[in-house]
């Protein structure tokens, strides 16, 4: 399966931007890239019924790749 790259461009609330900065900077296993990712990914799935199956699984497997990505010895503490 090929996914497509889409870039984007979105303002944020600055006490958003802020709390995104703090959750960074104590979690270095995380980037902003992964941390938006698997931000959108849940909000889908979360509201799952105004979207397709097809797309539920991409959504829930795009999160579960953002998850499953980070070290297992940064999660075990």
């Amino acid at each position: 399966m090929r996914i497509a790259i889409v870039p984007l461009s979105v303002e944020v609330n600055e006490n958003i931007y802020n709390c995104m900065q703090d959750f960074l900077a104590s979690h270095p296993q995380w980037n902003r890239k992964k941390l938006i990712t698997a931000s959108i990914s849940l909000f889908l799935i979360e509201n799952q019924k105004s979207i397709k199956l097809d797309t539920y699984k991409d959504c829930s497997q795009t999160y579960l790749n953002s998850l499953c990505t980070i070290p297992k010895q940064d999660y075990q503490n």
